[in-house]
Order: structure tokens, then C-alpha cells, then sequence
């Protein structure tokens, strides 16, 4: 993947994100929104040449430039900030999906993430660490990874990104032993969109806290109206 514009997005406005507790029946009463704590900055939009989009990789360009006239290639990147607690309760875990589609178009004529960046990216941790498991949240749907490093292996995986040739794309964090889930964090991917097709995508996040007194909370992020959805083209 290529790196996004640094400069452009720097340049991007950024949003505080409220994250709003899921319903739990062991919490005495309601919790109240979290902000301060997570931040997205507007997503960048711009065109690829097929050369662009296939990464140096001569056997794809060669493919990708004969697909020149039917397919356009977009670079979506966007920053996403953790930052650390008052009261000292860190995120456990976080995902951000992102969902393409073209309304009112066929199933064939649907965009995809033709790549995505990072797609995986390991924190070294303690020797006595040997398993990791992720469990974000996105929207409704719950799913768990685990990796267990080779005999020997002192690192443990801190972002996932899965959904490459599908609509719907996403990231998964984690913080391990030894890396906090704090800092910013750089997402981009290639969107194939069929010429003509006006495209869009839409943006959920999830995160979990774990809380002194409470436990793992489960989050939702409210994304402002700029970036829930986005126009690709």
C-alpha cells in the first residue's frame, strides 16, 4: 500500500469522537458518553494512476492498466488519535469498518477495497505473552482473532485489517502487555470503483474500556455527520 499524503492529511480537520456504552445489565445505572478520548480526522480522497494502485508490483499494473476505462482507483486515508484516560482506564481493544457501496447499482458494479494498509502490525511484548485474542465490536456483529506466535516469538499482533476485494473493509486494534492502545494511527485503502459509479463509504468505530470499578465496557462511536459518510468520487 501506498503511504497516504502526510501533508494532506495533516491539513484535514480532525473530530472529537463520542463514544457512547453499550447497555450493560450489571451497570446500576446508565453510563454516561466518553469523549476526549478518541478523535478522527476527515478522510482523503484522491485518484490513483493503475500504476499507483498496484503497488510496484509489474504483473499487477500490467492488469490493472488493461482494466483502464472499466475500473478507477481512489486512495481513502484517514488519521485515527487514541489518547489516555484521567482516571487511568485504557482501551482494551478498538475496530474501525468501513463499509463501500454504490447505491442503486448492480452487485457487479459494487466498489471494493482493492488493498488496504496496515494489514498487520505486531507490538513486541514480555516472553511469558504467547496469545493474543481481539475482540472489537463493529455495529452488531461480534468476532475474535487469535494469533499465537511462533515458539520463540516475542511480539504479539496489535492491528489487524482484513476485507481486501470485498465493500466492506475493516481494522482491528489491541492493546498487548506491553503496548498501550494511545497514539495516532494511520488507515488507508485502495477503492476499485467501476468507471462512472458514483461511490461511497460509510464509517462505524467500536472500542472497549476497561473500567476500575466496572469492568470491560463495551463503546460505540456517534461519528459526526463528516464522517459517517464519505464520497469516494
Amino acid at each position: 500500500m501506498m503511504p497516504p499524503d502526510q501533508t494532506t492529511e495533516a491539513a484535514a480537520p480532525a473530530y472529537d469522537v463520542a463514544l457512547v456504552p453499550t447497555l450493560l445489565l450489571h451497570t446500576p445505572t446508565p453510563l454516561p458518553p466518553m469523549t476526549g478520548r478518541v478523535s478522527l480526522g476527515t478522510p482523503v480522497v484522491r485518484p490513483l494512476t493503475a500504476a499507483q494502485a498496484a503497488e510496484g508490483d509489474g504483473d499487477w499494473q500490467d492488469f490493472l492498466e488493461s482494466q483502464v476505462g472499466r475500473y478507477d482507483f481512489m486512495l481513502l486515508s484517514l488519521v485515527c488519535s487514541f489518547r489516555p484516560a484521567r482516571d487511568g482506564s485504557p482501551f482494551v481493544d478498538a475496530g474501525i469498518g468501513i463499509r463501500l457501496e454504490a447505491p442503486d447499482e448492480p452487485t457487479d458494479r459494487q466498489p471494493i477495497a482493492w488493498s488496504i494498509s496496515p494489514k498487520k502490525r505486531a507490538a513486541p511484548v514480555s516472553p511469558s505473552a504467547t496469545q493474543l485474542k481481539l475482540t472489537a465490536k463493529l455495529m452488531l456483529v461480534e468476532a475474535g482473532v487469535e494469533y499465537a506466535p511462533e515458539q520463540g516469538s516475542r511480539e504479539e499482533l496489535f492491528v489487524v485489517g482484513m476485507g481486501e476485494r470485498d465493500s466492506d473493509p475493516e481494522w482491528r486494534f489491541s492493546a498487548t502487555a506491553d503496548t498501550p492502545l494511545v497514539g495516532d494511527e494511520s488507515l488507508a485503502l485502495i477503492v476499485r470503483v467501476p468507471t462512472g459509479v458514483l461511490a461511497r463509504a460509510h464509517i462505524t468505530m467500536a472500542a472497549t474500556v476497561k473500567q476500575r470499578r466496572l469492568g470491560l465496557i463495551p463503546y460505540r462511536a456517534e461519528l459526526p455527520a463528516a464522517l459517517r459518510t464519505i464520497d469516494v468520487r
